[in-house]
């Protein structure tokens, strides 16, 4: 019995072992080259003291990759196998800034390049990337068979400006005049400056969604969220009301 315990001890580690090492990165060979997880924007503590911003440190500005999964790395006197995290820290070049800047706040794909383990005080997380391309990871699998796609279409045809191909997604009540009629509708999105772009939805109720979107009008940038409740007609679903949270 004890040799049996002691075999199935051992498979069990062999088993495991694989995913340790694939886990584990060797920067000197620019590991990672692509990373998923939730994008988030910080605001770190620099000099003089790289504390607090609020007890006189300067601000510096930054993004945080939230692993789905714990990484290590390896391959510089920096980098220790041993320890294991997940938060990389993500620096954008000028092609991805916007696209980071869109996709904050959401679950992403990222595409990096010149992986290094932190070296300075201006590193605030063990592992720092640049990011060549980033996209949304969200599973779109998840909105079939919900009125999610009702509202996917509607932010989609929103996006073109195309006001009264939006509001046949709305309920006909709605859509006669004020803010849901075809007209309001073309005039407010197809006149931004740049074009309104949903960035995550999820289900919070048998028929309410949490939205996230951004659009700029001239100078002034919507980084907006709103609840969405929607009702079946038909055997079809509509929009019913849209709540704003953040007066845009």
């Amino acid at each position: 019995m004890k040799m049996y315990t002691l075999f199935c001890s051992a498979a069990v580690a062999l088993a495991s072992a694989p995913s340790a090492v694939a886990a584990c990165y060797d920067v000197s060979k620019n590991e990672p080259s692509e990373l998923s997880g939730h994008l988030s924007h910080r605001i770190f503590p620099g000099p003089p003291n790289f504390e607090d911003v609020q007890k006189g440190d300067t601000p510096e500005p930054g993004y945080v990759l939230k692993l789905d999964e714990p990484i290590c790395i390896t391959g510089d006197d920096f980098a220790d196998p041993k320890y294991m995290f997940d938060e990389v820290q993500l620096v954008p070049n000028e092609t991805t800034e916007k696209d980071m800047a869109r996709l904050r706040d959401a679950e992403v794909f990222v595409d990096v390049l010149n992986p290094m383990p932190a070296m300075t005080a201006h590193h605030h997380r063990p592992l720092l990337a640049w990011v060549k391309a980033i996209s949304s990871s969200r599973d779109i699998t998840e909105s079939y068979g919900t009125a999610a796609t009702t509202i996917e279409a509607f932010y989609a045809a929103l996006h073109s400006g195309d006001g009264k191909l939006a509001s046949t997604f709305v309920v006909p009540e709605k859509t006669r005049k004020g803010a849901f009629s075809a007209q309001a509708l073309t005039g407010f999105y197809g006149s931004l400056s740049e074009p309104i772009t949903l960035v995550d939805i999820h289900r919070t109720g048998d028929s309410r969604f949490a939205v996230r979107y951004r659009f700029r009008n001239g100078k002034q940038a919507c980084d907006g969220s709103a609840v969405i409740t929607t009702v079946k007609r038909g055997g079809r679903d509509f929009i019913q009301a849209i709540r704003a949270q953040n007066g845009c």
